[in-house]
């Protein structure tokens, strides 16, 4: 059964999706859905996936986003792009990221189903023909404990004193991934060596196969970077790859010295920390709601003034400045990677007001979303910072 992972920010799309498509009659299942393409990554950290079904345009993580992501950690993952049928043109953009077929929801409107599935199958399983099937590599791995137990200066394939299956390696737990990814989200473990220490034990116990637990560490990065960088413009750096268990410690012990560096002021308890990390989760996550500092105060069990205060020394920037700057960021995605009309794109980065939207825009990009969608669109070069006032 070809297991398939639905992602689009609407809910009404993904719930027409799941119900109006006859999956079983072409041996697919749908495994889950998402409403971005972190969500997405979420998923798969514990859950295995043949085939992800992704819109483009999404809030925190786009669908080009995810697909860069996906190729890197699960190559063995098909991808199929939901667009609309003004996305055409960045169909070819797509296919170059490995998508094997795209669905245009014009044709779902249309009694096209039964050309769509079993076009979509038919690519899937050639795929499956043409490379390894992920679930025996991933059982071959799981038997080969010298990832864990080699130690500094030994290549894990030089030893050799438990190299086959081990019947008390159990198969991968979803439920204490799930359980593992919420503690180390939580950032409590960057200031309590207690906490840190379970982690990593924690972590180890679930012997997750090498390349899994790379997707699984980049599941969290993504969460740890919101506030590493908006506090020092710098994102901690995942390696492609690790040798051995003694490399993924030591890479945990530099990326939590450099979360405390970065979220450290003395002056702030661990609590309240954590509170402003899950502020600035918050906001990425509910972009386009009308988010403000006194709900999100008030959700943190913080005083209005206090709340303010704390972020703004942690953040670097006041949480108005912060999010305005995170709602033109992810503007700026919607106008270079889809077709989206700005009335759209204005709606979805938190603004009612498409005028008041543009007039933002222009302030922090120095022009308007008009002629920057047809600056990078049309290959021309421009910085990050470039007209940012």
């Amino acid at each position: 059964m070809i297991k398939v992972l639905i992602v689009d920010d609407d809910n009404l799309v993904r719930k027409g999706l799941r119900s109006m498509l006859p999956w079983a009659e072409y041996g697919m299942e749908v495994a889950g859905e998402a409403k971005h393409g972190e969500k997405a990554l979420e998923f798969l950290a514990v859950q295995e996936v043949d085939l992800l079904l992704t819109d483009l345009a999404m809030p925190v993580m786009s669908g080009m986003e995810l697909m860069r992501a996906v190729r890197r950690q699960y190559p063995y993952i098909s991808i199929v792009v939901l667009t609309l049928h003004q996305d055409f043109e960045y169909i070819q953009d797509c296919l170059r990221l490995g998508a094997i077929d795209y669905i245009a929801k014009v044709e779902l409107e249309t009694d096209s189903y039964d050309e769509v599935m079993g076009r979509i199958r038919d690519r899937v399983l050639e795929g499956k023909r043409n490379g390894p099937a992920p679930s025996a590599a991933s059982e071959a791995e799981r038997g080969n404990n010298s990832f864990y137990n080699a130690v500094p200066g030994r290549h894990p394939a030089e030893d050799t004193s438990r190299t086959t299956a081990d019947p008390s390696v159990l198969p991968v737990n979803g439920d204490m991934l799930a359980e593992l990814r919420t503690a180390g989200l939580s950032l409590g473990w960057v200031h309590k060596p207690s906490e840190f220490d379970q982690f990593l034990e924690q972590l180890k116990g679930a012997a997750l196969p090498p390349a899994r637990l790379t997707a699984f560490l980049n599941s969290l990065l993504l969460g740890w970077n919101r506030i590493y960088a908006s506090v020092t413009g710098r994102q901690i750096e995942l390696p492609e790859a690790f040798g051995a268990w003694f490399e993924v410690e030591g890479w945990l012990i530099a990326a939590r010295e450099s979360l405390a560096a970065a979220i450290g002021k003395p002056q702030y308890s661990e609590e309240v920390k954590e509170c402003i990390a899950r502020a600035v989760q918050a906001m990425h996550e509910e972009l386009a709601e009308p988010v403000t500092a006194s709900e999100l105060a008030k959700r943190v069990n913080m005083s209005r003034s206090y709340f303010s205060q704390c972020f703004k020394d942690m953040v670097g920037m006041t949480f108005n400045e912060y999010l305005r700057s995170i709602r033109i960021g992810k503007a700026k995605e919607y106008l270079q990677y889809t077709q989206k009309n700005i009335q759209w794109i204005s709606e979805h980065t938190g603004y009612a007001d498409q005028k008041y939207f543009s007039r933002v825009f222009y302030e922090k990009a120095g022009m308007l979303p008009s002629e920057y969608r047809q600056s990078v669109q049309s290959g021309g070069q421009m910085s990050d910072n470039q007209g940012e006032k």
